[in-house]
């Protein structure tokens, strides 16, 4: 690339990147703090309304500290919206609106991140991953046969020597300072994968706004989205950016890769090198599997919304009603062009079209409602009610809700009893007093605070007058009786 074009391609950049236009405001510093913290740290998304009160409380001490700030959160939510650092998307309740970071705003905060703390020296981890992942590579892409047995038995021999110099005791554990300086090149990477996850979201949306504009544009009667939607192909989970994601949210979800990273993790959390790692990045790595799972089934989800929303916007025949406007609009357009040559913008025409317009009143004209000003149809009959008791309440609550605290101290109780114990175990002890629910239950606390087995596992229970059978796949194991114990 020659320093004409690369000039040209950096004018552009700075013109269209919503970093380099964040690095030149005044007030990037409050910006990449409030941003940072509220939406980049373990709260991924907030309510519009929370952020606002937040963001509001910290402007007024801004300003004490000498920071002119003369705008209002809203103000400044609504600017970075509009500068491409914040998405919002509708809240999940249906209420209101929910703000995060975009793909940029994620790259902005690791941006600044770096150059608040910049890596000081050339790691050896680095180099080694860089070397590692290369040889692996040129390993998988071999096809010669002779070549990759040739690679294997190498590897093989390399193996059998350093097994046979520790079973004579010739090893050494890494350094604590090299070893933390491998972890601390991990978390860079780990902290990179959030902004891939926004990257994932935005790349769903436009594929659907894409497919939809396929659809609507393609005058054809049977045009390729629209055949495969009508063959029942998944466009979303298809395309290059879904089978990427599928591929990532299989290993995420899997138990056995999840428990050999759980494993990992606590081991090194007990190694010296934890004294020489920043505070918290143990912590940031025993939860970040948890938030990976949260993210994938995010997205997951959103992905899932998409293709059943293409779906039913070809099955419903949506799409032919949104072609014939697109027709219209096109056919009005060409029109205009031709009437273009002998008419003028401001000649008078013979036709006029009535406009649908806002009545405006003044406030001062809405006069309050008082319900005593008017009588009610019919004399109002007054029903008493009957005294319930606490135990009814409860077996009502019961016929519609998992009763947890019964089953964490039956988890409890069964763990000081026996130690560590699974599911089964559990009901095998103390049966499931709510049937199916109980075992849900169970399964969910499993989750929580449990650690997965990888193993099938039979349980039971009496369902009415019937005993049920049942195998639970990837049971999970109960161990710490700490989360199930009542605080005193």
């Amino acid at each position: 690339m020659s320093a004409v074009t690369m000039a040209l391609a950096l004018q552009r950049l700075r013109e269209q990147s919503p970093i380099l236009a964040l690095m030149r405001q005044e007030t990037m510093p409050v910006v990449a703090a409030e941003l940072a913290t509220y939406l980049g740290g373990e709260d991924r998304s907030l309510p519009a309304a929370e952020l606002y009160e937040l963001i509001d409380a910290d402007l007024e001490e801004l300003r004490r500290q000498g920071f002119e700030l003369d705008r209002t959160a809203r103000a400044y939510c609504a600017d970075w919206l509009r500068s491409g650092l914040l998405i919002r998307h509708p809240a999940p309740a249906g209420r209101g609106e929910v703000f995060e970071l975009s793909p940029a705003g994620h790259d902005a905060i690791r941006f600044l991140e770096k150059l608040a703390e910049p890596r000081s020296t050339v790691t050896e981890s680095r180099l080694t991953m860089i070397m590692d992942e290369l040889e692996r590579l040129a390993h998988d892409t071999d096809d010669s046969l002779g070549s990759r047995l040739s690679a294997l038995e190498a590897e093989r021999r390399r193996i059998d020597e350093r097994i046979a110099r520790t079973r004579a005791g010739d090893f050494a554990p890494a350094d604590p300072r090299v070893a933390a300086a491998r972890l601390m090149d991990v978390m860079r990477d780990a902290r990179d994968v959030p902004a891939d996850f926004a990257r994932v979201r935005q790349s769903m949306a436009s594929l659907n706004r894409r497919l939809r504009q396929d659809l609507i544009e393609d005058d054809s009667p049977q045009g390729d989205v629209l055949e495969d939607v009508f063959l029942g192909v998944d466009r979303i989970h298809d395309s290059p950016e879904g089978r990427s994601f599928d591929a990532f949210y299989g290993l995420v979800m899997d138990a056995e890769s999840g428990s050999r990273f759980t494993d990992a993790v606590d081991a090194l959390a007990a190694r010296p090198l934890t004294e020489h790692v920043p505070a918290g990045t143990m912590a940031y790595l025993s939860d970040y599997l948890l938030r990976l799972q949260e993210e994938s089934l995010d997205v997951s989800r959103t992905m899932g919304n998409f293709s059943r929303s293409l779906r039913q916007f070809v099955q419903s025949r949506q799409f032919e009603a949104y072609r014939e406007l697109g027709e219209r609009l096109r056919a009005a357009q060409h029109a205009g062009v031709e009437a273009a040559g002998s008419l003028r913008l401001l000649d008078r025409m013979e036709w006029q079209m009535e406009l649908t317009t806002a009545s405006l009143r003044s406030v001062g004209r809405l006069a309050l409602h008082v319900p005593s000003e008017v009588e009610a149809p019919r004399q109002v009959t007054t029903r008493r009610g009957t005294a319930v008791d606490w135990q009814t309440l409860h077996a009502l609550v019961r016929e519609s809700e998992i009763d947890f605290e019964e089953l964490r101290a039956n988890v409890a109780r069964t763990l000081r009893a026996r130690g560590p114990a699974t599911i089964g175990q559990v009901l095998a002890q103390y049966p499931a007093t709510q049937g199916l629910a109980s075992v849900v239950g169970l399964y969910v606390l499993g989750t929580r605070h449990g650690r997965p087995t990888g193993k099938d596992e039979h349980v039971s229970w009496r369902q009415g007058e019937a005993m049920v059978a049942a195998r639970v796949t990837s049971t999970y194991r109960f161990e710490n009786p700490e989360p199930f114990e009542e605080p005193r």
